[in-house]
């Protein structure tokens, strides 16, 4: 090749590199990646995995991957960047066997400087595949199943036609690899299985039917093992039913918004137009194209199929589409004569710069779990209860929390998902038990499960803050998630009595976070929006710290406030103005309340008449 030729290619992966990364770390890791990376560092991936609905290729490298380059998210997502970025070499190399399969069939020519083209053509088209780039973006394994797909198919060209024993092997090994990945690429298995029934002929024929029997027993073991019990696990329930909105979504997501244009161009990839003048040309039907359109047909038609007896359709689970996609679009593009083929391949560059088809909004786990992580304390109990999912929330609070482990944190960490989903006999006997084993619960709640609060109110339990988030659900309307916190505490014995009926009923100082921590309750509703003042003061009495605020960051005024309603109000401390820092030495901390009309400050003095009241006393070192 030219160095021409070799700059278009480069410029080509640089661009794929660049969409793939750009915009990388957006959004938080959702249910599905945080299923990933549970299942990848759970102790046992066999018995993990007896619960799910996949095989395990794919969590066994990914640990081995996280242990080498970290578990932060930008290092999870890589693990699916990197095939996605080789997929771009394969489908270069796919593209070349099989021109050279055909020119090897009928005119024994090397190359020609038109076949290198289209096989760059082909990976510009996966290089901007929204689905390939989204994907890219996740901790999930489709890129994977993109590369491997693509892999079999090199190898299983390249040996039909050179009846290569290497070949062999690798295209075996890679179809071994593609089921040990997903299931439902077996289906490429079926492809290859009928394209060598359909067209080739007495040894080759034999040969790969003996492959793809190869590779179905090599899964056998692992079916034995654990595949029986995956049948009608929680994946399943995730699938949808085949309708017009589902086709709709499969058609903008993997043709985009042009799929009629898309569609023109994959049916003129389907011939080869010889061209002999202006206006005359020859049709002409290589048998290679049966293995394309098999490869993008029966996929779907066996999808629909077995959807109606185990259903598993997403339209994501069609990914093994992105590479017969990209090629039949090259091979159409390929067809048409300069200079309408240069416009459109603009195009369809300019558009696959500048929309998204295959893209969805994901709930920002990243700030729900941080905003507890935030606030919770040693000794407090975290349940989860996600509709779909909360492995995302475990990964995160390990993260967040001090030490980065919830058991060296002293806090407990609970899904309640998990524990009904897996052990639905002791469940009801396990959530009462784990919850009177603390004083504070909380809980990040997107679910229809009542079961929590029924045992949070038999076990005295009273709500003590409600933080909302609400999650842009598209089509299906806004999500509200919540953060709940509930605390046991004896309301009779306050640790002050304000004048205008506040009672504050315990405070703690988080000297790590440099926070004050208060519940409160009023006897009866209040009639004023009071202010909240924690102090932190020096031995001398000197303000070294403080922060006013309306109660539970603003969100609670006092006015708002139900006759015995429990309050909880944390206050981060900020240093006051001209004080260098927190000196060594003791500091007491205070609480006080107040009016603010206009203004003027109204303090509320205590029932004994004291303007404040000394919570704790601290020492700084």
């Amino acid at each position: 090749m030219s160095n021409s030729r070799w700059v278009l290619i480069t410029l080509i992966l640089l661009f794929g590199a660049t969409s793939r990364i750009l915009h990388i770390n957006d959004q938080s890791l959702w249910v599905d990646e945080g299923y990933a990376y549970y299942h990848a560092h759970y102790p046992n991936l066999i018995e993990t995995l007896a619960r799910d609905t996949h095989p395990p290729l794919y969590f066994g490298v990914l640990r081995l991957w996280s242990e080498l380059t970290g578990k932060s998210e930008l290092a999870l997502r890589w693990f699916s960047v990197l095939p996605s970025m080789l997929s771009l070499a394969v489908i270069f190399q796919l593209a070349r066997e099989i021109l050279r399969f055909r020119y090897d069939k009928q005119t024994r020519r090397a190359l020609s400087l038109k076949d290198l083209s289209i096989s760059m053509l082909a990976m510009l088209i996966l290089a901007i595949a929204d689905a390939e780039n989204f994907l890219a973006q996740e901790v999930r394994h489709y890129t994977w199943v993109v590369l491997l797909v693509s892999c079999s198919m090199w190898f299983f060209l390249h040996w039909s036609r050179t009846q290569n024993r290497r070949s062999y092997g690798l295209w075996i090994a890679f179809t071994i690899a593609l089921v040990y990945i997903h299931y439902i690429t077996a289906f490429i298995g079926v492809v290859q299985g009928i394209y060598a029934l359909l067209v080739q002929r007495g040894k080759i024929r034999r040969q790969a039917i003996i492959g793809l029997i190869l590779g179905g027993l090599a899964l056998l073991p692992w079916l034995l093992l654990v595949g029986v019990r995956q049948l009608g696990n929680d994946g399943a329930n995730w699938s949808v039913p085949l309708s017009d909105v589902v086709i709709h979504d499969i058609l903008f997501k993997y043709f985009t918004e042009q799929w009629v244009f898309i569609f023109a161009l994959m049916c003129l990839g389907c011939v080869t137009l010889l061209y002999h003048g202006l206006d005359s040309y020859r049709v002409k039907f290589h048998r290679t194209t049966i293995l394309l359109l098999l490869w993008l047909i029966v996929p779907f038609l066996l999808t629909v199929i077995v959807n109606e007896l185990l259903p598993f359709l997403q339209p994501r689970r069609l990914t093994q589409w992105t590479p017969v996609i990209a090629l039949l679009v090259a091979f159409g593009l390929s067809n048409i004569r300069q200079p309408i083929r240069a416009i459109l391949i603009a195009v369809l560059l300019v558009y696959g710069v500048t929309h998204v088809d295959f893209y969805r909004v994901k709930p920002d786990w990243r700030t729900i779990s941080a905003l507890t992580a935030r606030y919770v304390m040693p000794d407090d109990l975290v349940l989860t209860d996600i509709v779909g999912g909360d492995y995302q929330m475990q990964y995160y609070l390990t993260r967040e929390l001090p030490n980065d482990t919830l058991l060296d944190d002293g806090v407990q960490y609970e899904s309640l998902k998990v524990q009904r989903d897996f052990y639905p006999a002791t469940y009801h006997e396990w959530l009462p038990r784990v919850i009177d084993a603390h004083d504070t619960v909380w809980m990040m709640y997107w679910s229809d499960d009542l079961s929590a609060f029924g045992w949070l109110d038999n076990l005295g339990f009273k709500e003590s803050a409600h933080f909302h988030y609400i999650h842009d659900g598209g089509t299906s309307g806004d999500v509200i998630m919540s953060i709940f916190r509930f605390d046991r505490i004896d309301t009779s014995e306050p640790i002050a009595e304000f004048e205008n009926g506040m009672h504050l009923l315990s405070a703690e100082f988080d000297k790590e976070d440099f926070r004050v921590d208060l519940l409160w309750t009023a006897p009866e509703p209040l009639d004023r929006d009071y202010t909240i003042s924690a102090k932190l003061l020096n031995a001398n009495g000197v303000l070294v710290a403080q922060l006013d605020s309306q109660p539970q960051l603003n969100q609670r005024p006092t006015k708002t406030w139900q006759a015995n309603e429990l309050i909880y109000s944390p206050h981060d401390l900020q240093i006051s103005d001209g004080v260098l820092g927190i000196e060594a030495g003791e500091y007491q901390i205070v609480v006080q309340v107040y009016l603010a009309v206009n203004s003027e400050i109204i303090n509320i003095p205590i029932s004994n008449g004291d303007e404040w009241i000394i919570v704790d006393t601290v020492t700084f070192d």
